[in-house]
């Protein structure tokens, strides 16, 4: 049988980039028998891999449930739910869906393949939502295509845009123990488990082998790393050992926890030649009164004194950050804080939501009615703290104008068949257009670039 008569699979990943390296995991175990789709008509497997971070992610779930549901007879799907929504609700999703054949947790991976030969001999349908104190053995990916090629990608909070052949994902990391108020990774992801050096490095070689060029390590907290492994390992060493492997030119991280900054991280920044000049390290709120009701562990003069050490370190680093707006109990005052704080740290680029409130989070239990802000005062302050970061997005992206620049190739332009996307070391995404007559471009290419325009959402530059 070729590959076109294969039947068709269809993945639309929400989320993180750990939910879009784990649709790498399945694609992996499912190429050899299914060929990729990137529409739903054409699909005989549809996997939805969720996120539950925010309310908004689930409901994106439940949309895309009630049409498959509507079509499941017409097309012959079978249905499974991945992720974090899976692991929340396990077996309610079964019970309020239907059409749904198997539900698989964040813990189960491997188990897909055959969850989906008992959907198809018409076995009951089935939940695999067990946690495992271990790492589970996924294999490596064995193919050169980029990740956007075969998976249907809604990473409205991740970087956007990430998936492309040179840049590798590799998760170091699972799970969380910070307890942060706000949030459900603990609870869909478990306790943090670190992955042994050798498995990391192993996996880095393999995709550096395959070409990739940047390394992007994932985990919910990267910077705690190792230290609950037999062999102690910390991030550190970690970091220096990938930067010694031969092929590796940038590497890149998310996301650090401003409780476990060391000196050594800091001093990376100075010591590792491909780590990239840019940092995403969220800060929430400006505020220490909700920073202390998020339970962040740090407050604000702690978090302005890492920025500091960082700048002094590395001058040129990009500072991204995550807020929160909203959160219970947060007054005008609390607010306008965050806006403070966001003009000292002069962020290169953040993400902002209104706070959502969590199954079974701290912050649901202990906040009540009267505390909980409302839906338009939320939606005014969003819209503050997003008008800031734009101006401060065009600030950072500007300072680039008339500079000489390394890029390294991701991709062509969607609408631009002689433009290409590419990024430079501060994760500053750059529009290159090719002169008439030049020779086309290749995601892995390495280029300097001058750039002669910037915008909030990127730089524009010519090939030098």
């Amino acid at each position: 049988m070729t590959i076109n008569n294969f039947p068709g699979l269809y993945i639309k990943t929400f989320g993180c980039q750990m939910n879009e390296y784990d649709s790498e995991r399945i694609f992996a175990l499912l190429h050899q028998k299914y060929r990729a789709v990137t529409e739903l008509e054409e699909a005989r497997i549809v996997l939805i891999n969720t996120c539950s971070v925010r309310g908004k992610a689930e409901k994106k779930l439940y949309d895309i449930l009630g049409w498959l549901e509507k079509h499941k007879s017409k097309y012959g799907y079978t249905i499974g739910v991945c992720g974090c929504v899976a692991q929340q609700e396990g077996e309610t999703l079964l019970k309020r869906w239907r059409g749904v054949d198997f539900v698989v947790g964040t813990h189960n991976i491997s188990l897909i393949p055959s969850m989906i030969e008992n959907s198809l001999q018409g076995l009951p349908r089935a939940c695999a939502v067990d946690y495992r104190d271990e790492w589970e053995t996924l294999p490596d990916a064995s193919y050169r295509e980029p990740v956007s090629n075969f998976v249907s990608v809604d990473n409205s909070a991740s970087f956007g845009a990430y998936y492309s052949a040179m840049r590798a994902f590799v998760a170091i990391q699972r799970g969380c123990n910070k307890n942060c108020a706000f949030c459900v990774v603990p609870l869909t992801r478990g306790p943090e488990i670190s992955r042994t050096l050798s498995e990391v490095l192993k996996e880095i070689k393999y995709k550096v082998a395959q070409g990739a060029k940047e390394v992007f390590l994932l985990g919910q907290t990267v910077n705690s790393y190792g230290r609950d492994l037999s062999e102690r390992s910390n991030f550190e060493a970690l970091v220096k050992e990938v930067a010694a492997i031969d092929g590796v030119k940038r590497i890149r991280f998310a996301s650090p926890h401003p409780q476990d900054v060391t000196a050594g991280f800091i001093k990376l920044y100075q010591e590792v030649a491909s780590l990239c000049p840019h940092i995403h390290l969220p800060l929430q709120s400006g505020s220490d009164k909700i920073l202390a009701a998020m339970n962040r562990n740090y407050r604000l003069k702690r978090y302005l004194g890492i920025v500091q050490q960082l700048k002094t370190a590395c001058p040129e680093i990009a500072i991204s950050s995550d807020f929160i707006v909203g959160f219970p109990t947060e007054t005008d005052e609390d607010f306008r804080q965050t806006l403070a704080a966001m003009r000292e740290v002069e962020y290169s680029f953040s993400y902002s939501f209104k706070y959502s409130a969590r199954p079974n989070t701290q912050a649901i239990i202990t906040h009540k009615e009267d505390n909980l802000i409302a839906e338009d005062v939320m939606d005014v302050r969003l819209k503050e703290v997003q008008d800031l970061q734009t101006e401060l997005c065009l600030k950072f992206n500007s300072s680039f104008i008339g500079r000489r620049l390394p890029v390294i190739i991701e991709g062509g332009m969607r609408k631009r068949s002689d433009s290409y996307r590419g990024r430079i070391p501060h994760n500053v995404l750059v529009e290159i257009a090719l002169q008439p007559g030049a020779e086309m471009l290749k995601s892995g290419d390495e280029l300097d670039v001058q750039i002669i325009q910037a915008s909030p959402y990127g730089i524009k530059g010519n090939i030098v």
